[in-house]
Formats: structure tokens, sequence, C-alpha cells
């Protein structure tokens, strides 16, 4: 009909920017939840707003963004609170948002706090939505395992399982994300007598749900695929490694993150029996793809530079791989602080160099600050940091006998000129 137009409203914004998400479209992603928020704030409507915040949050912390996803985190719990008050589910959800920010920042201290303030909440709440309570505590439990705390991971992956049956139902595909997690913690914990059922479960899950070519079908194969490795049967892992980038591929396209990462799992793979000849080339290949999407200074950058060094520097080509590692220290510091995990292993590895190469004084500088980083952010009993107390002590009896050395070497040459 003549001189009828359509509105476009912020609902129609999101859903064009949640599309564009879907295709890795993120530049136009942005400019989309941007005007949904500009059309919100226009309706007066704090919980629309609060919604279409937490999506931009995210979308920010998967570019890598931390810290705009931080602060636009932050706008959405202020929101919250002032609509709903302190002990309110928004809140609940905008903490559990700025946990996950604060972990990918490697701000460890701030992650439990977080965490047990957003599952204090849901636990008080008589009408709490029990998925969002079981997705905080697969979180807290993550945290755990990741901080080799297993035993106090166990029990909260399986009580987050628990809540999302109880709430589900045993067959619902959104069973997947605990079913995974809970065989992630068994193979950390080499127990893969149970993961592997684990993750069997969850693939059916996924493909009776989707098909067996959707991308979350990917999902569970890329974990299934690494256990494999771990156990050391790689042409099971390999052929699973394939069968993920296929679908990643087909469905999302190469220069996805999803494909890229199917793409780097395979160069490990290979890094890991030393064919060099194979990963090299995947993982330029990566680097390419990484710093085209990123750019050159990103973190996900600075992962395939570190694994690209770890190649070089295991054929012996130490020029190579020296300056790479020097970059992973410069982009990290840059973009996750001086104390995250990746400087620390990068700075390890850094040492293992100069000391091969006999340079003992910068080798025991550089275990020296990277164990004083990584005792300050994961704590003195994590099992990195006693491997890397373990490498620094074997240094110093190393400097110590060639301290010796010299001292015999020194005595005998008095002796000769006496």
């Amino acid at each position: 009909m003549e001189g009828m137009t359509e509105t476009i409203t912020w609902q129609h914004y999101l859903d064009a920017a949640e599309k564009a998400c879907e295709l890795a479209r993120y530049s136009d992603a942005e400019k989309l939840f941007q005007k949904a928020l500009i059309e919100a704030e226009g309706s007066g409507d704090s919980a629309n707003q609060a919604a279409i915040l937490c999506r931009l949050g995210e979308l920010y912390k998967v570019q890598g963004w931390y810290s705009e996803a931080e602060n636009t985190f932050k706008r959405m719990l202020d929101l919250n609170v002032q609509k709903f008050g302190q002990e309110s589910q928004g809140v609940a959800e905008a903490a559990g948002k700025l946990a996950s920010v604060y972990r990918a920042q490697g701000r460890f201290s701030e992650v439990e706090p977080h965490l047990r303030c957003a599952l204090s909440i849901y636990e008080k709440m008589s009408d709490a939505d029990r998925v969002a309570m079981a997705e905080i505590i697969d979180n807290l439990a993550d945290f755990y395992r990741a901080h080799g705390k297993y035993g106090q991971a166990e029990p909260l992956f399986q009580q987050a399982l628990s809540i999302r049956e109880a709430a589900l139902g045993p067959e619902h595909p959104s069973l997947g994300p605990s079913l995974t997690n809970l065989a992630l913690l068994y193979h950390a914990s080499a127990k893969y007598d149970q993961a592997e059922p684990l993750y069997k479960r969850a693939l059916k899950l996924a493909e009776d749900s989707w098909g067996p070519h959707h991308p979350s079908v990917a999902i569970v194969l890329n974990y299934q695929a690494e256990m494999y490795r771990i156990m050391g049967d790689f042409p099971k892992a390999e052929r699973i490694h394939w069968r993920a980038l296929k679908i990643r591929q087909n469905t999302l396209g190469m220069e996805h993150p999803s494909a890229a990462q199917s793409l780097s799992n395979l160069a490990v793979l290979f890094h890991i029996q030393c064919k060099y000849d194979q990963a090299e080339p995947l993982y330029k290949t990566l680097l390419e793809l990484r710093t085209k999407d990123w750019g050159p200074n990103h973190p996900h950058v600075a992962e395939i530079l570190n694994n690209l060094a770890e190649v070089y520097h295991d054929q012996g080509k130490i020029s190579e791989a020296e300056p790479l590692y020097w970059r992973v220290v410069s982009i990290t510091q840059e973009n996750q602080g001086s104390e995250h995990a990746n400087v620390t292993r990068a700075l390890r590895s850094l040492a293992e160099i100069y000391e091969e190469q006999e340079n003992f004084q910068e080798a025991d500088r550089l275990y020296r600050w990277g164990l004083g980083l990584s005792e300050k952010s994961l704590g003195s009993e994590h099992p990195d940091v006693a491997e890397l107390l373990s490498r620094y002590s074997a240094l110093q009896k190393k400097m110590h006998v060639d301290f010796d050395d010299d001292d015999d070497d020194e005595g005998r040459h008095l002796d000769e000129t006496d």
C-alpha cells in the first residue's frame, strides 16, 4: 500500500547483527549492534539495552578486544543493577561475563570472585534460570580445571550436568557443553576410559539434533580428536580432525576462526610427530589468516607465532625462532598484560634457547622473570610453576658446576705458573 513504510526497530538490527556474527563479519556486526543499542535507548527499555550490550560484549571478547568487552559488560551490569537491583539474574549474568573477560586477560585473581558472586545470586533466587546457573557452575569448574584443581572441578562439572539433565531432559542438545566439559576434565586427568563415553554421548546428541555436518558436531569432534592425540593414537586423531575441518570449511568457510582452529590442531598434530615439513606450512597459512583477520599485533597472531617459533626451535633453527618468541612477549604484554601466562611460556622458551647456547646469565634472568610472573598469576602450587622451577633449579646446578670448573681451571693455571 502507498505511503506505508516498515519501521526498523532495535530487534531488526539485533537479528541482522546476529546473522553477521554467524558469518564472522564482525565489523558489520558491531555497527548493527550499535544501531540496535541506539534504538533500544530511544525506547527507554533497560532490559533490551542490557541484552544488546551482552551480545556486543561477546563480540568484542571473541575478537580479543578485552578492554572494550570489559567496559561493555560493566555498562550491562550497571543497567541491570539500576533496573532490577543487586540480587537480580541480570547482575549474575553480567558478573559471569566479566569473569570470562578477566580470565582471557590472565587477571585470574578477579575471575573466581565474580563467578562466586554470580553463583550466589542464582542460589538465592527461587525462580532462577537453572540452565544459566549451570553455565556459571561449568565456568567455575573449568577455571579450577585450567589451574590444575581437578578435585574441586569434578563435583562442579557433575552438578552442572545434573542441573541441565533435570531441567531439559537427558537427550537435550544443551547437555553437550556439560558433557564435553566433564570429558575434558577426565582427559586432562588421563582418565580416558571415563572421558571417551562422554565425548561419544555429546557427539551423538549433536548429530541427532543438528545432523552430521553441523558446526556444533565439529566442536565435539575437535575435543575428541585432541584426546586421541594425547593418548598417542595419532591416526585416529588426524582422521577426526580432518572431518572437523571439512565440516567447518563447508559450512563456515576456510577463513572462519573455527576452521582456522581445526587447521591449527592439525598443525600441532604434525608438529608433535616431528613432521615439520607438514606443520610449518600449516602454521604459515594460519599466520596469514590470523593476521588478515585480526591484524599483526593480536593475541591470536601471537599464539601462531609461538607455535611456529617452536617448530623452528625444535629443528635447531634458533635464528628464526628467537625473534618470533620476542614478538610473542611484546604482543601479549601489549594486549593481555605483562603477567599473562603466554608471556611466561615465551620467556621459558627463550630461556631454554639461551641455556642451549650456554648464555647462562640471560637464561637465568628469563627463568626468574617467568617464575615471578607465573607464581603471581597461577600460585606456587600450580603444575606449570613447579615445572618451571625444576628447570630453573637444573640451570642453577649447571651454572654452579661450570663455576667450579672455571675455578679448577684457574687453579691449575696458577699451579703451572708457580
